[in-house]
């Protein structure tokens, strides 16, 4: 099927100076919980914990280009910067007991082509935002939700970060995974298309190797943009991190006071 190869597409957006304070600062807190995550999993807290650490663009990118107040996004238990990007307690998405916003549910493709058939019979315009791979349902589970998805046009946006998706059965927008921005743009791109009817779509965010790190690290990706805008100085780095550092602070007290 169709695969692009997408850019940021910087004059599509009104302010890209505030939407990339935007996916900083969410991806700056991601990873500072996610840090404080893998602690809380060697001290037993959350022993099934899984890092996301260097897959912040992915999430975040793309769940800040849906609409909340129709879309739905169907996160698997590791991508917890999905659901926090979306207005998640932080707490909530990575305790052992509860889950939010689809997070943490066996079988999330099945569940996201459910929920998008539901959409497409009310004709509310919305899609379904669902991660394939781990944690997402079995190979049986995402092959069957693809199906159901092709066969009834349904608007789900499949998301991967696999680098193999030359034999998807649906159109495929290859992407930068390490951008968000460029994440973001392809999330809208792929939003359209399913919006229109053409049923659906995967983006395949595709991750830099280990050797690449650090220069293709998400957050100082999105810094180098950041800064070239000239908005920002060194005090809005050093404040995202203060605050980033006491919600971290406040989710270590719920987790280990409930415990």
């Amino acid at each position: 099927m169709t695969s692009t190869i997408l850019e940021p597409v910087i004059g599509a957006h009104a302010d890209v100076a505030a939407l990339l304070r935007r996916l900083y600062r969410t991806m700056a807190t991601v990873r500072r919980l996610d840090r404080e995550a893998v602690i809380l999993r060697g001290r037993g807290v959350l022993p099934e914990h899984i890092d996301s650490l260097g897959r912040e663009a992915v999430q975040v990118g793309a769940a800040s280009a849906l609409d909340p107040a129709r879309d739905r996004a169907f996160p698997a238990a590791h991508e917890p910067g999905i659901a926090i990007a979306l207005g998640a307690d932080p707490a909530a998405v990575l305790s052992p007991r509860s889950g939010a916003l689809g997070a943490a549910l066996d079988g999330s493709v099945t569940h996201a082509a459910g929920w998008a058939l539901g959409a497409k019979l009310d004709r509310t315009g919305a899609c379904a935002l669902v991660p394939v791979g781990t944690g997402g349902g079995s190979p049986v589970e995402v092959r069957s939700a693809v199906g159901t998805a092709r066969a009834a046009a349904l608007p789900v946006v499949f998301l991967s970060s696999s680098g193999r998706s030359g034999g998807a059965s649906m159109p495929v927008l290859l992407v930068d995974g390490s951008d968000a921005l460029a994440v973001h743009d392809a999330t809208r791109e792929a939003l359209a298309h399913a919006r229109s009817g053409a049923g659906p779509i995967l983006i395949d965010a595709v991750l830099p190797e280990p050797s690449a790190w650090p220069a293709r690290d998400p957050l100082v990706v999105c810094e180098q943009r950041l800064r070239a805008t000239g908005t920002v100085d060194d005090d809005y780095f050093a404040e995202i991190a203060d605050t980033a550092d006491a919600l971290a602070d406040r989710l270590r007290a719920r987790l280990t006071g409930r415990l």
